[in-house]
Parts: structure tokens; sequence; C-alpha cells
């Protein structure tokens, strides 16, 4: 699989930081990560740019997708209660399964 499409799905799927996607990916700077993805995204013809996220959905897709909440909350700075939290209001509010499988 081409970097830039890894690039992109990693940002679609957990909405993080293009710094820690050029991390997780592994290209030497965010721009980079950046870049790669955005190329990828015209070529296919996918949607950029990508639309935002708030904090509870990006949790909840973390969550979803297969973090732990110990990973998430160090990602955020927050106890893992504090981030759970956030991610239950958000699926409440959104009318989402809880909690994410």
């Amino acid at each position: 699989m081409a970097k830039g499409i890894e690039a992109y799905e990693f940002r679609q799927r957990y909405r993080c930081s293009w710094h820690r996607v050029a991390s997780e990916v592994g290209y030497c700077n965010s721009q980079s990560a950046l870049r790669a993805a955005r190329t990828w995204a015209k070529r296919s013809q996918a949607p950029w740019p990508l639309s935002k996220a708030s904090k509870g959905a990006c949790i909840y897709a973390a969550r979803h997708h297969g973090m732990t909440w110990m990973q998430i909350s160090r990602h955020y700075g927050q106890t893992i209660a504090a981030v759970q939290r956030c991610a239950y209001k958000w699926s409440r509010r959104y009318h989402r399964e809880w909690p994410p499988r």
C-alpha cells in the first residue's frame, strides 16, 4: 500500500494530528504526510480536505477502530474517565452505539 493512502486513511480513521500520522506511517515530518495524503486524495478523487470532527467524535472513532482507552487518554493528556465521558456524551448526542465496538 502506498504511503499516501496510508496517511490519508490513518488521518480519516483516527482524526489525529498530522504529526502523529507522520510518525505512525513513517514520514520524516508532518508536512510530508499531509502532502502525500492530499496528492493521493486528489488523484483518486477522494474527499479533500477531510472534514473536521469534534473531540468526542475523534475519541469515539479511535476507540471504534481499536485504540485502547489508555492510548487515547495518553494522546489527549487526560484521564481514562475523562475521555470515556467525552466519547459517551458524543455518542448519546448523535445516537451512536455505546460502547463503541
